[in-house]
């Protein structure tokens, strides 16, 4: 009977399902530090093998840069290579180093060239955190003597709109007048290269005249064609020319709105300031058309176009120099009038790419002149109406116009304050309040033949 309900009594020997569960926890935490241990071992060595080959990629390159045989046509370069499934981007970094020891574009941180700097930089895709690519560093000397304690080194430098450099443009250098020495070259200076660089080499001592050239390029200062600047070479030293030139833009500008309005006619002499972060360029015109093309300096930040005559107000408060502000209008100032805000609309400024063209509009305002159709008219800058805010313009301008047609209601102005005359027996004289209606924000006086052309608008 015992061993009945011995055998019956459930036995105490085995394992729980507590101890099952937390053994096989355990399992997965050795398993996991097992397999991060694993992985970790696998990425080291995978990075251990990339940066090998990426050294090996660096050297091979420093080597053929040490073969090339003109150092000259060593520039900047970026490709890439795919070796045992990994893709490595190479890139070459190259700068002059002149005798001062100052790296810059085109060798032109000063002193004569003396070696070349070659930089490479290899990376590659998935690299471990705190992994920095592999760099190789190597200074190259020309094979042939570029410099002469007798002669010197004119480094020219070409910047397109994007700030890198032009590539392909003529390069040329002459005597000056005086000349101090300088003479002809006895052969042509290489168009720039990638970089925007050429090197003349061995120049006499002296003035010249160093010029760069390129069908449809234009440079931002003056908008000039084929500029030029003036540079003195000394004997043993390195003297830096720099120009921004790139391919015009076509700026296909459209005045008082896009399209232009009927029945309204412009000054034909008036000119069109074109403002950039970089400074003003103005454009003079003698024709009476609403719409004009003009090429431009390829500015990545663009132009804001203005009509008329504008010149910064000088910021030295002392200052005698003449002026005219009246033509932009962000500087008219917002205005309060009995509850409304006046304030100008936002400028936009507008960019076209080397070569492309782009659509710009020039507003103006508009003065009602139905009474003087037929007539010969001309407006001239005057002092600002008491209270109108105009900010002012110390310039003396002077727009005509051609004979008003009989079907002109309006003439388009730039913003400011205009004294209105029409030709009346070989004289100019005032016109008639009667003959013109523009208003005045805020404005407390009333002078005959006198509009204020204000960009404010209520908002």
């Amino acid at each position: 009977m015992y061993k009945v309900l011995q055998r019956l009594r459930s036995s105490d020997s085995g394992l729980s399902l507590l101890e099952v569960l937390v053994a096989m926890m355990i399992f997965a935490i050795v398993s996991l530090g097992v397999l991060q241990s694993l992985a970790t071992v696998l990425a080291i060595t995978r990075d251990n093998r990339a940066r090998v080959v990426a050294a090996n990629l660096a050297a091979q390159e420093i080597d053929l840069a040490r073969d090339a045989s003109d150092v000259f046509t060593l520039f900047d370069d970026t490709y890439t290579k795919t070796l045992n499934g990994d893709v490595f981007t190479v890139t070459r970094s190259t700068a002059w180093v002149p005798s001062s020891n100052t790296a810059a574009s085109c060798g032109s941180g000063g002193g004569t060239l003396q070696y070349k700097r070659i930089n490479i930089e290899v990376s590659w895709p998935n690299m471990r955190t705190g992994t920095e690519p592999v760099r190789f560093d190597s200074l190259l000397a020309p094979d042939d003597r570029i410099n002469d304690p007798a002669l010197g080194t004119i480094l020219v430098s070409v910047i397109g709109g994007s700030g890198e450099g032009s590539e392909g443009v003529s390069v040329g250098a002459s005597p000056a007048s005086p000349s101090e020495g300088a003479q002809s070259l006895s052969t042509s200076p290489a168009a720039t290269d990638t970089d925007g660089c050429s090197f003349i080499l061995k120049v006499a001592p002296g003035n010249y005249n160093v010029s760069v050239s390129r069908s449809g390029y234009i440079t931002d200062d003056g908008q000039s064609s084929s500029p030029s600047q003036l540079t003195q070479v000394v004997a043993g030293t390195a003297s830096s020319v720099s120009f921004n030139y790139d391919q015009a833009a076509r700026f296909d500008v459209k005045y008082v709105a896009n399209p232009a309005p009927a029945n309204v006619e412009i000054p034909k002499n008036m000119d069109t300031a074109f403002i950039s972060t970089y400074g003003v360029h103005t454009e003079s015109s003698s024709s009476s058309s609403l719409s004009r093309s003009i090429n431009l300096f390829p500015w990545r930040s663009g132009y804001v176009g203005v009509a008329g005559t504008y010149i910064p107000k000088p910021e030295d408060p002392a200052s005698t120099a003449d002026y005219c502000a009246s033509p932009n209008p962000a500087l008219w100032p917002e205005e309060d009038i009995a509850g409304v805000t006046y304030r100008s609309p936002d400028a936009v400024a507008v960019a076209a790419n080397p070569g492309g063209s782009v659509d710009m509009t020039v507003p103006m305002g508009l003065v009602d002149v139905t009474a003087l159709a037929g007539d010969r008219i001309r407006v001239k800058s005057t002092a600002p109406v008491a209270g109108s805010a105009d900010p002012g313009c110390t310039e003396s301008v002077t727009l005509t116009f051609d004979r008003l047609d009989s079907a002109t209601q309006f003439i388009a102005l730039p913003y400011g304050t205009w004294e209105i005359e029409r030709r009346t027996a070989g004289l100019w004289l005032p016109v008639g309040l009667g003959s013109i209606l523009a208003p005045i924000v805020g404005g407390t006086a009333t002078v005959p033949g006198v509009v204020t052309v204000d960009p404010r608008v209520a908002s």
